[in-house]
């Protein structure tokens, strides 16, 4: 029987790679908002997932994107280079958690 991967499991791959780029990053703003996006998503991977009725395939395409923030951050040659590649990213999940975090759910 093969594992499927699942939404979930594609937000914990982002937090994951979060912390994995935030170890070898050289630019502190940057560093310091991989890992508290890390923080945040490690514990709303379910909610991220249920709440928001995301398909597994657009977490898939979101980890997808953010599977090479490691290198992209290395060949970044200053914190003004970093950050322009990590606001879009950083702009799309948050406004996925504000959406979870305020997301009332309704039992029918």
């Amino acid at each position: 029987m093969s594992e499927q991967k699942m939404g979930t499991h594609y937000v914990r791959e982002i937090a994951e790679n979060f912390v994995d780029a935030a170890a070898g990053c050289a630019f502190p703003e940057v560093k310091e908002r991989l890992l508290s996006l890390a923080g945040t998503l490690e514990p709303l991977a379910t909610k991220l997932y249920f709440k928001t009725q995301k398909g597994t395939e657009d977490m898939e395409r979101l980890a997808s994107e953010l599977s090479g923030i490691k290198g992209a951050l290395s060949a970044c040659t200053d914190a003004r280079a970093a950050a322009d590649w990590c606001n879009p990213h950083f702009t799309k999940l948050d406004q996925i958690i504000h959406h979870v975090q305020t997301m009332k759910v309704r039992m029918t």
